[in-house]
């Protein structure tokens, strides 16, 4: 159901009693003869829908027309003058504004309140032609698609589309979106012709520019000297082992040199020791001859005291001296002589053995240090020189590898930019174009079909076999002929059916719904075959069709004779051109 429904229809004149029309929630049906004003009632809506012109007789004296339509939280008035472009709105609903608004124009347009009643509070723009440029959404963008003025209801062409061929685009991009509320807001309208020629040349010139760059690179990578570039990865890899053996053997030779350092300390050590052991037994050596020095000299000594005469007599005071008597050291000498000298035999020979100890610790010295020295120079003169040209021959081949990858990504890019290049040239601008039929995938049409063909059904259209709705026209298709092969008569009436369905889809299963439609003549010129009186005519199953759905919103039929039908369920404002009897026409005292 709609959230708003048009409650009262008044047009008054200075001077001229108010004709009014009280409308109501779902099917309302103003029927009558002809020249009665009923057409009027329909220009009234569509002028205060913000329409810039209107079809009515100045010289009826009525100037003003005023639409009272009721919303969920109170009412709101729409008052506009004949000829200006001001409507005044007075809402008791807090949700809208009242104040003077334009029918053009962005600010206060009345447009936009029109939209707010049907749940479109922000701004939306929508596609309005192929170079997808933009437009705001308006109320009178679709409103032709359910104000259906007489001059329109047996139209060829689908009331979906406007009559003027250059809007067809923004009214199909304003039904998407009262469908899915998809506004397109963020694509890029394409450019003008002559900008997108500048354009294309400017991408053309730019993949030039970058194919001669690439070609510059190339040039140089091809006069960079490397080495055989054929089956890098496998001599990388060969080196790579080299280089690790190569590494190994340094380890095992730093490992084996620290080895024989240690060696060599440890027999140093020992050398060492033999030194301090050597030196002590020469120190030992020279007392033994020092203590053979002084007890040779004691035997001597006793053994030459015999011939040495007695002093009895002191040689300065010529007095006597006592002679001791003093025991003999020879033995004793001679007995600790004997003892030394042979110790000193024992020291000669442990003096003998730890000489010969360290020159064979002298030797193995040397010996080892011999050894380090090799290894040093396996080390420094072959091995760490073999690891530094192995490395640096790894560098010349992944260099080599760099420049052949680079070489390839540049063929690469050569490759896709020509692709490019060539699809730019060859780019084709109509299909860069906003199509809106395209949007319109199965999942909008097979349900749209789905409802075309139930009320077809329930409006009993005569013969019906099969019924769809054409993505290519919008338009309805029947048995396969299309709409506009039949009479006026039956477009009207197909023209109604159709405004019918998108209602109800639009309920169903849009994002927003208008909620209302009005429709003048839908069946005025429709002759069908036999006995139009009876309840199973195409006319009486229409407004049977209108009785029975009037949950969809609210409806307004314009119609000179109705099908005899019970319409206790509907508003029915009837005019009878009659002075007598009943109300003779819409605006009071106008015959």
């Amino acid at each position: 159901m709609s959230n708003f429904y048009i409650e009262r229809l008044i047009v008054t004149g200075n001077g001229k009693e108010p004709s009014i029309l009280e409308f109501k929630e779902g099917l309302n049906i103003v029927c009558g003869p002809s020249d009665t004003g009923k057409s009027y009632v329909l220009e009234c809506i569509d002028y205060l829908f913000g329409s810039d012109k209107i079809r009515f007789d100045r010289n009826t004296g009525y100037d003003w027309v005023k639409l009272i339509i009721a919303t969920e939280n109170g009412r709101i008035t729409f008052e506009r003058q004949l000829d200006t472009k001001k409507i005044e709105v007075h809402s008791t609903d807090r949700d809208f504004k009242s104040g003077s608004y334009g029918i053009s124009g962005k600010k206060n347009n009345i447009s936009d309140l029109w939209l707010q009643l049907i749940g479109i509070d922000e701004e939306h723009h929508i596609i309005k032609n192929s170079r997808f440029e933009k437009q705001r959404l308006t109320w009178r963008t679709f409103s032709h698609m359910f104000l259906i003025k007489e001059t329109n209801v047996f139209q060829e062409q689908s009331i979906i589309l406007p009559k003027q061929n250059t809007a067809s685009t923004a009214a199909l991009s304003a039904l998407l979106f009262l469908i899915s509320g998809i506004d397109f807001a963020e694509v890029v309208p394409l450019e003008e012709k002559k900008i997108k020629e500048a354009r294309k040349k400017a991408v053309v010139d730019y993949i030039h520019k970058r194919l001669a760059g690439f070609a510059d690179r190339k040039e140089e990578l091809s006069s960079i000297p490397y080495l055989d570039a054929s089956n890098l990865q496998g001599k990388v890899e060969a080196v790579l082992d080299d280089i690790a053996e190569t590494e190994r053997a340094i380890a095992e030779s730093i490992k084996h040199n620290k080895q024989l350092l240690k060696e060599i300390l440890a027999v140093n050590a020992q050398l060492a020791e033999c030194n301090t052991l050597y030196n002590r037994y020469q120190v030992l050596r020279s007392q033994y001859a020092s203590d053979i020095k002084r007890l040779t000299f004691i035997v001597e000594g006793e053994l030459n005291k015999d011939s040495i005469k007695e002093t009895t007599k002191c040689p300065f005071c010529e007095s006597d001296i006592p002679v001791q008597d003093e025991g003999g050291y020879v033995e004793a000498s001679h007995a600790e002589l004997h003892r030394i000298q042979l110790q000193l035999v024992d020291l000669e020979e442990a003096n003998h053995d730890i000489v010969n100890e360290r020159a064979a610790l002298e030797m193995k010295i040397a010996d080892l240090n011999e050894k380090k020295l090799g290894i040093e120079v396996l080390l420094n003169n072959e091995l760490k020189p073999k690891v530094a040209a192995l490395k640096q021959t790894l560098a010349e081949y992944r260099r080599a590898i760099e420049i052949q990858n680079e070489a390839a990504v540049i063929s690469e890019f050569e490759i896709s930019m020509k692709t490019e290049l060539f699809e730019v040239q060859m780019e084709d601008d109509s299909e860069a174009e906003f199509k809106v039929k395209n949007y319109f995938d199965r999942d909008i049409l097979g349900p749209l079909d789905d409802y075309l063909n139930k009320t077809l059904e329930l409006c009993k259209y005569e013969g019906l076999s099969s019924a769809y709705f054409s993505p290519s026209n919008f338009d309805v298709f029947i048995n396969g002929k299309s709409k506009d092969a039949f009479g006026k008569g039956y477009r009207a009436f197909l023209n109604t059916v159709l405004a019918l369905t998108l209602m109800k889809y639009l309920v169903e299963r849009g994002k927003y719904a208008p909620g209302i439609l009005v429709v003048d003549s839908p069946i005025l010129s429709l002759k069908e075959r036999g006995d139009e009186k009876t309840p199973d005519t195409m006319k009486a199953a229409l407004f049977q069709y209108l009785l029975d759905n009037q949950s969809y919103g609210q409806v307004i039929i314009i119609e000179n004779n109705v099908p005899e039908l019970d319409y206790s369920k509907a508003n029915v404002i009837a005019f009878t051109k009659d002075e007598t009897h009943g109300r003779y026409g819409f605006l009071n005292g106008v015959r």
